[in-house]
C-alpha cells in the first residue's frame, strides 16, 4: 500500500545531468520535529562537486549509491560508501559534495535541535563540521543504513526510517522548556533583542549564549544572522530570473541591500549574481566544478 506522503516530484533531464527528487513528507506523529524528507537520484555529466551553503536547519543523509565525500567547514574531508551516514552541525562557512557523477540517499530535514536530540551530542561539538553517524550511534547507525539498503523501494524505505526516527525520539529527552522557547523566539521574533529573550526566560544573556549554543551549534546573534541568509536564499530562487536585490535585502530583514552582499559574500564565497550564475534548475544546487 502507498504512503501517499510524496508531496512533489522533481525530475530534470537536460541530457547531460539528471536527478528525481521526491520531497516526503513527516509522519505526522513526529511532524513537530522533523520535516520531511527527500528521497533521490541523480546522474550528472557536466559536475561533479557542489557548493553547500550555509543554513540555520541540521544535515542528515544515508548514502545508498556510489561512493560520496564531503569536505566540511573546517576543511576536513569525510568519505561514504554505500550504506553509510553522515550529519551536519551549523556551518558559517560553505562545504563541498563531491561525488562521481551518479548519487543516491535518503535526506532527513530536521531543525539542528531535532538532530542534537537524535544525536545526544551538544551541537557545538559539530558547529562547521560534518561527521559520520556511525562515529557518534555506533551500531544503531550501522542498522538504520542496512535496514534502508535492504528496503523494497521507496514506501518501504520511508516506513523504515519513520520507525527508526520514531524509536530514536522514544528514546532521547526533548530540550528544556526554555530551550525550546528560546529558539522558538530567535526564528519568529527578529525585533526582539537578544537581552530581551533573556529576560523573558529569565537567564543572563551568557546563560542564553551557552544553552543556545548547545541545541543549534552557535550562539544567538549567529544562529539569527543563518536564519536571515537561508531566508534570503530561498526568495532568491523563488524570484531567479530577475531578483530585485533591494527589496530581496528587506524581505530577507537586512538593513540594507550592501548589508545583504557583504553576508552573502561572508557566508558563501560568492557574490548574489555569481551564485544565480552558477545555480541549476530545479532544485539542481550549487556547482563548485
Amino acid at each position: 500500500m502507498s504512503l501517499d506522503r510524496c508531496t512533489h516530484e522533481c525530475i530534470h533531464d537536460d541530457g547531460i545531468n539528471s536527478w528525481t527528487m521526491a520531497s516526503i513528507s513527516a509522519p505526522s506523529d513526529i511532524a513537530d520535529l522533523i520535516q520531511g524528507y527527500c528521497d533521490y537520484r541523480e546522474h550528472t555529466g557536466g559536475f561533479t562537486t557542489r557548493r553547500e551553503l550555509p543554513h540555520a536547519e541540521g544535515v542528515f543523509i544515508v548514502n545508498l549509491g556510489d561512493p560520496i565525500s564531503i569536505t566540511g567547514g573546517d576543511g576536513a574531508v569525510l568519505s561514504l560508501k554505500a550504506g553509510e551516514a553522515f550529519v551536519a552541525g551549523a556551518h558559517l562557512r560553505p562545504a563541498l559534495s563531491h561525488s562521481s557523477g551518479a548519487q543516491a540517499g535518503v535526506h532527513i530535514y530536521l531543525p539542528l535541535a531535532t538532530l542534537r536530540r537524535l544525536l545526544g551530542t551538544p551541537m557545538h561539538e559539530l558547529a562547521d563540521r560534518v561527521v559520520g553517524l556511525d562515529a557518534l550511534l555506533g551500531r544503531s547507525a550501522t542498522d538504520l543504513c542496512c535496514s534502508l539498503q535492504d528496503a523494497a523501494g521507496r514506501d518501504d524505505r520511508v516506513r523504515r526510517l519513520d520507525q527508526a526516527l520514531r524509536r530514536r525520539l522514544r528514546e532521547t529527552d526533548a530540550l528544556s522548556t526554555q530551550q525550546q522557547h528560546a529558539l522558538r523566539l530567535l526564528r519568529v521574533r527578529p525585533d526582539l533583542d537578544i537581552s530581551a529573550i533573556s529576560t523573558q526566560i529569565g537567564w543572563s544573556r551568557k546563560h542564553l549564549a551557552s544553552r543556545v549554543r548547545d541545541a543549534v551549534g552557535v550562539g544567538p546573534r549567529s544562529f539569527r544572522r543563518l536564519l536571515r541568509f537561508q531566508t534570503l536564499t530561498r526568495l532568491i530562487g523563488r524570484d531567479a530570473a530577475r531578483p530585485d536585490w533591494a527589496q530581496l535585502a528587506v524581505e530577507a530583514g537586512y538593513y540594507d541591500q550592501p548589508h545583504m552582499i557583504n553576508e552573502f559574500v561572508e557566508f558563501s564565497g560568492l557574490t548574489p549574481t555569481a551564485y544565480l550564475a552558477r545555480s541549476l534548475p530545479n532544485g539542481g544546487g550549487l556547482i563548485e566544478a
